[in-house]
């Protein structure tokens, strides 16, 4: 499967080359935060930015290939790998306090994306020998998210998709379905090299980016009870609240609201991300019939207007 889809993306940038307009390709780098149910300042996710813990930012790295159909339009593919973050001990709320989740979140992105242009200013530097162009564009597409979420216990790492924290009626996919929208801008010197930056945020088909999105599957004050979890280390991280009653916070709720079929997370609102990146990338094909006359009208306009 995989190798089918490797041979599908060569032979669509094979014949985006043959007929080719403009296009680009280039790298990636920046950073990466989420929006979801653990951490953040509200007992709940709320689905807007602000709730994010910006201290939480972690990277973001890939590279892209972009095909200009115009000075206007543009469709680009992406590939991306992202790391995501958070802790329940980082909040402000003491209901996440008392919770006292966390995770880490290693992520594999690839999207197609349909850019449209908003502003454009041809030849910036009209007074000096290279030319710098200046693009304005909003974006919007899909793509595939492969996730991996991670927890740490005694100083070790466990992947949490097979631990099943929530029950294994609760299992799910180490895939899904993302929608990139955001805004991007970007410099082109002497139509060879552009760079650039993006903003844009990822809404997901899962809420368990975290690992967290239903109810508890475990209780530590009844370690007998008989509940549907695979492994012992699945009860470490399906229910870590006694560690946080046993630092003696007096501000810490009810510890009756931890215990098994109460709220863990909140599956009325799926996980999103967030990934802001600087790029770098080369131009080819430059001298297409979109791009010509921008350059010709200006610089005509502009030995006109020095002739008077």
């Amino acid at each position: 499967m995989k190798t089918r889809i490797i041979a599908l993306v060569f032979a669509f940038l094979s014949v985006l080359s043959l007929n080719a307009q403009e296009m680009d390709f280039g790298l990636n780098l920046g950073a990466a935060n989420y929006l979801g149910e653990i951490g953040g300042s509200s007992g709940e996710a709320r689905g807007f930015l602000l709730d994010m813990r910006f201290d939480q930012t972690s990277f973001a790295v890939g590279g892209f290939f972009r095909y200009s159909f115009s000075n206007s339009l543009a469709a680009k593919l992406s590939v991306n790998f992202a790391r995501i973050e958070g802790a329940d001990s980082l909040s402000d709320n003491p209901n996440r306090i008392a919770r006292n989740l966390s995770f880490r979140t290693d992520m594999i992105e690839t999207t197609i994306t349909g850019e449209y242009a908003f502003l454009v200013l041809n030849d910036l530097s009209r007074r000096s020998k290279s030319r710098v162009d200046f693009r304005a564009h909003a974006f919007t597409g899909a793509g595939i998210l492969f996730y991996y979420p991670y927890a740490q216990a005694n100083d070790e790492w466990y992947y949490l998709r097979p631990l099943q924290t929530e029950g294994v009626e609760n299992a799910y996919n180490e895939m899904t379905i993302v929608v990139p929208l955001g805004i991007g801008a970007s410099f082109t010197f002497n139509n060879k090299f552009r760079l650039g930056m993006e903003i844009g945020y990822r809404f997901t088909f899962t809420d368990y980016l975290d690992d967290v999105s239903t109810d508890f599957a475990y209780d530590p004050l009844n370690p007998n009870d008989d509940v549907e979890l695979p492994f012992e280390e699945s009860k470490i991280f399906a229910n870590r609240s006694d560690e946080a009653f046993a630092r003696g916070n007096p501000d810490l709720p009810d510890r009756g609201f931890y215990r098994r079929g109460s709220i863990r997370g909140n599956p009325d609102a799926n996980d999103g991300y967030l990934l802001a990146q600087f790029n770098l990338s080369m131009v080819i094909g430059g001298g297409n019939s979109f791009y010509k006359p921008r350059y010709n009208s200006l610089i005509k306009r502009r030995r006109r207007r020095t002739k008077f």
